[in-house]
């Protein structure tokens, strides 16, 4: 028996190295996919213009209310989340009246990166102009060391009680968990607060790389085979959930309390993670691969025959990163014929919405992009050159063929190499279009 116990553990732990250097980004530049879903909903276009209110204000206004709302949705999760992490009691958000701490003591309640910089500002869309306000340095704005992407994006300071609309208040938050709001939480981050937070050891992902422990909270693992979760329970720790319903409790409560600034801003935070569950490569450790391959291979790698492993993992990330790009690629492009673009008409439908409820994450969105993965990795690996989909032994992220990717793709399957992924991507763009518009119901018809 305890040789059995000892094969699962050692199983296990090379399973988490399996997949732990897979990118944990899933979408790039999400305000570009949100616009053209949120400004497509009439109620939303038409609301007035609100005051930008500060994190500090709001906390200070709502002190009392919060540790109320905040305790009541602890129970709740407890309850209700499965896999659920308690929040250490000495982390509740208590109030004291001290404002010097408070922003603290709220990110702390709320188990975020207590370095995140949530300052007033908008992200512009390529179409909008600066005006007469400030533009920010993207470092103003994240965490993370690495802002190469952020540079090519433009990014606007906003004053305490400014005039600004829900609507770009609401795509700009969609980007925000990104900035490392979930970097560090846990025990072996080597942070201070990872180690108060409750989470435990990080269950996969790289802790090395800078987004690595940001993984478990973007990625949501819900339907693999019983065998899967046997010899990897890791797997079943991932915390989008309670990211997306702990987001929908606290915009509730804002708006509830006159406070709509930070209504809408919670909302877009939880829209981010909601929108994370449309990528194939964030709701399954690998698509594509039936379970008996994943469980094969690293029985192989116990044997002392890691090559498969390895090659499992290159690949895995490469995919992911050609996804990714190919996206963000044609998203821009798609910014230039806005009017005309059948992808942004996709983001744009009035798609059939299912209800928001509990479930909906582990049920609808990520139900759906698993089963969708399999046919997303088989178009990658028919559509897009070998080298970045086929070869273990090239790392397809920030390379030049990468930068290059749609002439890529065009130069090894012609145009039809690019409709056929578009035609793919149309897809899971109309999922994420549904997911969004169904959070946002939610939340608004309580309002």
């Amino acid at each position: 028996m305890k040789r059995y116990y000892f094969g699962i553990a050692t199983i296990a732990i090379l399973w988490g190295m399996l997949i732990a250097p897979v990118k944990v980004k899933a979408w790039s530049e999400h305000p570009l996919l949100a616009y053209p879903v949120l400004s497509s909903i009439p109620d939303l276009v038409k609301q007035k213009n609100i005051e930008a209110q500060s994190l500090k204000a709001f906390l200070i206004k709502e002190e009392a209310g919060l540790a109320k709302i905040l305790k009541q949705y602890e129970d709740w999760a407890i309850l209700n989340l499965p896999n659920y992490a308690p929040l250490p009691s000495e982390l509740y958000f208590t109030p004291t009246g001290n404002p010097d701490d408070i922003v603290l003591r709220f990110l702390t309640a709320i188990r975020l990166n207590p370095n995140a910089k949530l300052r007033l500002y908008l992200h512009l869309l390529p179409n909008q102009g600066i005006g007469d306000r400030q533009t920010l340095n993207p470092t103003e704005l994240t965490t993370l060391k690495d802002v190469s992407i952020m540079l090519q994006t433009r990014y606007v300071e906003l004053k305490e009680g400014e005039l600004v609309s829900p609507l770009d208040v609401l795509c700009t938050a969609n980007d925000e968990p990104d900035y490392g709001f979930d970097l560090g939480l846990f025990e072996d981050n080597n942070t201070d607060y990872g180690k108060r937070y409750g989470f435990g050891p990080q269950p996969f992902g790289d802790p090395k790389l800078e987004y690595g422990s940001q993984a478990p909270f973007h990625m949501g693992f819900y339907h693999e085979a019983k065998i899967v979760y046997t010899f990897g329970p890791f797997l079943k720790h991932t915390y989008p959930e309670y990211r997306i319903s702990l987001f929908k409790a606290l915009s509730e409560y804002a708006f509830s309390t006159g406070n709509p600034y930070w209504g809408w801003r919670f909302m877009g935070w939880g829209m981010h993670y909601m929108g994370d569950m449309s990528m194939p490569y964030h709701t399954a450790p690998l698509p594509g691969m039936s379970a008996a391959r994943m469980i094969w291979i690293n029985l192989k790698a116990i044997l002392g025959f890691p090559k498969s492993k390895n090659n499992a993992v290159q690949l895995v990330s490469n995919k992911h990163s050609v996804l990714e790009q190919f996206q963000w690629l044609v998203v821009r492009e798609a910014y230039n014929n806005y009017e005309n673009s059948a992808l942004i008409a996709v983001l744009k439908e009035n798609v059939p919405v299912v209800p928001y409820n509990n479930d909906f994450v582990r049920n609808v969105a990520t139900a759906e992009s698993v089963k969708r993965g399999k046919m997303v990795d088989k178009a990658l690996k028919r559509y897009c050159p070998p080298l970045l989909v086929k070869d273990p032994n090239f790392e397809a992220s920030k390379s030049k063929e990468l930068d290059n990717l749609l002439n890529e793709i065009r130069a090894f399957k012609g145009n039809e190499g690019i409709e056929q992924l578009m035609s793919l991507l149309t897809e899971m763009m109309r999922s994420y279009n549904m997911y969004l518009k169904s959070y946002y119901v939610s939340i608004v018809s309580k309002s």
